[in-house]
């Protein structure tokens, strides 16, 4: 599956998000983040859904081969899927998000095995532009 961040889903809660930007949906999502970091064209596949207790919780979407935006319609689905990925930082490297209220976006380009970024995304650029919250897990 291109898309890593919804794989699977695991227990778990990443931060208080309550007074950050969020988003209609995952295309909302990705324009926003599309207008700063200009994603690459050739690497979009269509969205992938996550279902969640019998409904699509989330979605996502490829901005680079290594940094993906993902949008989700309730908090449990968000935080399952923030904690699957910043599981998977350590010795390998860290993953770094952006994040708002109902979405975040994750580059993972240190831990994705097998994978070289096309190109690096400035992810503190990224927060800042969106008053985001940039945050890096080890």
């Amino acid at each position: 599956m291109a898309a890593l961040g919804l794989a699977g889903v695991v227990a778990g809660c990443s931060s208080d998000t309550e007074d950050l930007p969020a988003f209609d949906s995952l295309n909302a999502t990705y324009q926003a983040v599309d207008e700063v970091v200009d994603c690459s064209e050739d690497v979009s596949e269509p969205p992938v859904k996550s279902p969640g207790s019998g409904t699509d919780a989330g979605e996502s979407e490829l901005c680079t081969n290594t940094v993906e935006v993902l949008w989700f319609d309730n908090d449990e689905a968000r935080d399952d899927v923030y904690e699957l990925l910043a599981s998977a930082a350590g010795s390998a490297g860290a993953v770094y998000f952006v994040e708002g209220r109902n979405w975040f976006v994750a580059d993972y380009s240190e831990v994705q095995a097998g994978s070289v970024p096309e190109r690096e995304i400035d992810m503190e650029q990224l927060a800042e532009v969106l008053d985001a919250q940039y945050t890096v897990e080890q």
